[in-house]
């Protein structure tokens, strides 16, 4: 009786793990496989008043050039043999991971630095977790939110596929 308890616990265990463990899934960061031409950056943050220590909201857009663009290519495995994606920005080429996982009926791409790519600053308009808001045929919006003092604030990328 006991090894069977601690057999059925290891077991649970085991496949508890494994579901927190491989929670990344390629089927869904497939969906947004693809070339996208960057519309805009939009920013809605906090910054504080040097002179009264008060939050006001700054609100900036970040506008592309002509030909720049994000791409995410298509992975098999993407825990073990993730795919280095480029984009250029602002005259600038970056290169980068992406994760994407689904929590609470909510889609999320994650974006990361790759291990051997070059340290390019224009990846601070893309890096981080990004909550899906519109996802189509023609559109991919992606947004980064926080909060601060209870009040939301974000910062949006706005894409349209080539």
């Amino acid at each position: 009786m006991r090894k069977f308890l601690f057999i059925l616990l290891c077991l649970f265990v085991f496949v508890g793990c494994r579901k927190n463990v491989h929670r990344h899934d390629r089927k869904f960061r497939n969906q947004f496989v693809g070339t996208y031409q960057i519309d805009s950056v939009v920013y809605h943050l906090p910054n504080m008043d040097s002179s009264s220590g008060e939050i006001k909201d700054t609100n900036f857009v970040v506008l592309p050039l002509p030909n720049d663009f994000f791409e995410i290519l298509p992975t098999k495995d993407q825990i073990e043999k993730n795919v280095t994606n480029t984009g250029k920005f602002l005259d600038s080429i970056f290169t980068y991971e992406i994760q994407g996982f689904e929590d609470d009926k909510t889609g999320h791409l994650s974006i990361t630095y790759c291990n051997d790519c070059p340290y390019s600053s224009v990846m601070q308009h893309f890096i981080g977790v990004h909550y899906i808001v519109i996802h189509d045929d023609k559109k991919l919006v992606m947004e980064s939110r926080f909060n601060l003092n209870e009040k939301p604030y974000f910062s949006r990328v706005h894409l349209s596929k080539k």
